[in-house]
């Protein structure tokens, strides 16, 4: 790989995770399924979010096996500094993510896209909030250490900020979309799921207007994710607004809900909705 650029080392690195991904997501798959039947109350999770997880797992971990390959740099300069130096980051992050939503959730109930009430009993309120907030520890750290820490800055490499920004959250939104129309769950065990799962994910792709204004509103976050990365140096401030957002997004509904479904351009669509149920 020596003598390739660093977008084509990257799009070899993605066919080869994506390979990956399409081997190892049918194991995942049983493996979540044995531990979910297991637990009281917790529900299935469809094969299409299995896939996207063991996809960003298996980016990340090949990442670190073949970094020296991808010729990216040190873990420093992919934002893994001390939780010393990025806790306040992380901090901020989070405080912003949370405040910024209920902004906006004020913004939805002045123009009566949402309305504020207790829909739920003190136990599942509190149920869903550690739900919510342990989904956006986990997907918010997976997908800044793949999108931002790797992705971007491996982007970033040839000095291009502009266009590392743009093509890693065209790819970074559009990812969210690439699934089928319909969930759907693997009941047996099936070592093609993986790659079939490939070949009908970009169903959602064939009425585009269905899921531009989301995919719009998915690229501005990335662009103000990206920001946050370059601009800190490291990933703890991404991290902290990426998992402050989908907190907000997942456990909003314990506190009213949306009076419409079409929530427009302004509001994104249907993004909220979207990543309250896929994350």
């Amino acid at each position: 790989m020596k003598c390739m650029n660093t977008h084509q080392r990257l799009l070899i690195f993605l066919v080869i995770v994506l390979a990956l991904t399409g081997l190892l997501s049918p194991w995942f798959a049983i493996g979540t399924d044995w531990v979910v039947t297991r637990l009281p109350g917790v529900e299935r999770f469809p094969f299409s979010r299995i896939f996207n997880r063991t996809f960003m797992f298996s980016g990340i971990v090949l990442f670190f096996l073949c970094r020296p390959l991808l010729r990216i740099g040190n873990l420093a300069e992919l934002g893994f500094v001390s939780l010393r130096r990025g806790g306040g980051d992380l901090l901020r992050g989070w405080s912003l993510a949370v405040g910024s939503l209920a902004a906006l959730l004020l913004a939805m109930s002045v123009a009566q896209v949402f309305e504020p009430y207790f829909r739920l009993s003190l136990s599942r309120s509190l149920s869903r909030s550690l739900s919510a907030l342990l989904s956006g520890v986990f997907a918010g750290s997976l997908e800044e250490i793949f999108f931002r820490g790797i992705l971007f800055k491996g982007m970033l490499q040839n000095g291009r900020l502009v266009r590392a920004v743009v093509l890693s959250n065209l790819f970074y939104s559009a990812l969210h979309f690439v699934k089928p129309g319909e969930p759907y769950f693997v009941d047996d065990f099936d070592p093609l799921a993986g790659f079939r799962h490939l070949s009908y994910t970009f169903t959602p792709f064939l009425e585009p207007l269905n899921f531009l204004p989301g995919m719009f509103g998915l690229f501005l976050l990335g662009v103000v994710l990206s920001y946050a990365f370059f601009r800190t140096g490291n990933l703890y401030l991404a991290i902290g607004l990426h998992a402050g957002w989908i907190f907000g997004l997942k456990s909003v509904r314990v506190f009213g809900d949306y009076t419409r479904d079409d929530l427009g351009w302004l509001f994104g669509s249907t993004w909220s909705r979207r990543l309250d149920r896929d994350h």
